[in-house]
C-alpha cells in the first residue's frame, strides 16, 4: 500500500512538472524544491496553483497539491447577476449609475464571495469610449481585452524578477506608466498591501475614478484594512495623510458576502449585502461613512439612508435624478 502511494506522488509531481514547463499563460514557469509554489494562468483565464509535496521532494505539503479556479460566469450584466440572486433588480440601475458617473468603488469581501465577478460586470457598464487600463499582479483575471464591451482596453501585469534576481515589473512601476497612456480609469484590480497606495494615487488622478477588489469579512472593516495596506505600503504617510487620501477618492464599497444557513446546513449563496458610502473626515479622526444599503428584517437589501448632497450634485450633473436614490417612504 505504501508502495502504491508513492507512485501516486510521483505520478502526480511529475504531471504537475510537465505541466509547469508546458504552460505558455502569464505567471511563473518554475516548479521544484528551490520554488515548490507555483501560480499558473492558462489560457481561458483560468489560475492554477501548484504546491510541491512528498517526502522526497522538500516541498512544503505532505502531498502534491493542485487547485484550479475558473471564472464560469462572464459577461452577463449586472442584470445576469441580479438573475442569479446577487442583489435586487431595482439595484441594477442605480449600480449602473454609481459606475457610469465616475465613482470610485471597492469592491469588499471574502475569498471565493465573487468579488472579481461582480467587479468585471460594474466595469461592463463603462462606455465603450472610455479608454480602461488594467493593472493586476502577476495573472490577468479582469481580462478586460477578451471582452467586445471594451474596445479599448490595454491589461497590464506585473513580472517576477528571473532567477538573477532581474526583470522585476511592480505594481508602483505599471501605475507610472498609465499616465503616460492616456487612461479614462485605472483599474488596480486586486488591494492586497502596496496596490493599496498605488490606486488610492492613480484613482486621485484619473478623469473617472477608479475600481477594485479587497478582502475584508465584513464591511465596516473595510476602510480601516485600506488605511493598514496604505500605512503598511509607505510607513512615513502620518495617519491624518492616509485617511484624508482614502476619505478624498473612495465613494463607496460594495460589500459581498457567503450567506449560509448553517442550522439546515445549506451551501452558501453569493450576495451583496451592504453598500457603504464614504462621506470624508470623520470629526473623531478617521473616515466618516454611511451603510445607505443594508439586510433588512425580511432578509432583503434595501435603501436605508439617502445618499449624501455630494454626490447626489454629481450623480444630477451627470444626468440622474436624485429621484432614483430616494429610499421608500421619504417624502422628501
Amino acid at each position: 500500500m505504501q508502495k502504491q502511494a508513492n507512485v501516486s506522488v510521483q505520478n502526480h509531481t511529475s504531471f504537475q512538472k510537465r505541466m509547469a514547463l508546458r504552460m505558455t499563460g502569464t505567471g511563473e514557469g518554475r516548479l521544484d524544491t528551490s520554488s515548490p509554489m507555483l501560480t499558473l494562468q492558462s489560457r481561458d483565464g483560468a489560475r492554477i496553483v501548484m504546491v510541491l509535496g512528498g517526502s522526497s521532494e522538500h516541498g512544503v505539503s505532505t502531498h502534491p497539491r493542485m487547485a484550479i479556479r475558473r471564472f464560469v460566469v462572464r459577461q452577463v450584466g449586472l442584470s445576469g447577476l441580479a438573475d442569479l440572486g446577487l442583489f435586487p433588480h431595482p439595484l441594477v440601475a442605480k449600480l449602473r449609475a454609481l459606475v457610469r458617473c465616475g465613482f470610485t468603488i471597492l469592491v469588499s469581501g471574502p475569498p471565493g464571495a465573487g468579488k472579481t465577478t461582480l467587479l468585471t460586470e460594474l466595469l461592463g457598464e463603462v462606455s465603450p469610449l472610455e479608454r480602461i487600463i488594467t493593472v493586476e499582479k502577476n495573472l490577468l483575471e479582469l481580462r478586460l481585452e477578451d471582452d467586445p464591451r471594451h474596445p479599448d482596453a490595454p491589461a497590464l501585469f506585473t513580472r517576477h524578477a528571473n532567477a538573477e534576481g532581474e526583470g522585476e515589473i511592480t505594481t508602483r512601476q505599471l501605475v507610472e506608466l498609465t499616465r503616460r497612456l492616456n487612461p479614462d480609469r485605472v483599474v488596480v484590480g486586486e488591494l492586497v498591501e502596496d496596490e493599496a497606495l498605488d490606486m488610492l494615487d492613480v484613482a486621485s488622478m484619473c478623469k473617472r475614478g477608479s475600481l477594485a477588489t479587497i478582502h475584508a469579512h465584513t464591511a465596516d472593516i473595510v476602510l480601516q484594512r485600506l488605511a493598514y495596506y496604505v500605512s503598511k505600503s509607505n510607513t512615513s504617510l502620518p495617519e491624518f495623510a492616509v485617511y484624508s487620501l482614502i476619505a478624498q477618492t473612495v465613494d463607496f464599497v460594495v460589500h459581498i458576502d457567503l450567506v449560509r444557513n448553517a442550522v439546515e446546513e445549506q451551501s452558501a449563496i453569493r450576495r451583496v449585502t451592504s453598500i457603504i458610502e464614504v462621506g470624508g473626515l470623520g470629526e473623531a479622526g478617521g473616515v466618516s461613512s454611511t451603510e445607505v444599503w443594508a439586510i433588512d428584517d425580511f432578509d432583503e437589501l434595501v435603501q436605508i439612508a439617502p445618499l449624501s448632497q455630494r454626490h447626489l450634485n454629481r450623480l444630477r450633473l451627470a444626468g440622474y435624478p436624485a429621484e432614483l436614490f430616494a429610499v421608500e417612504g421619504d417624502a422628501r
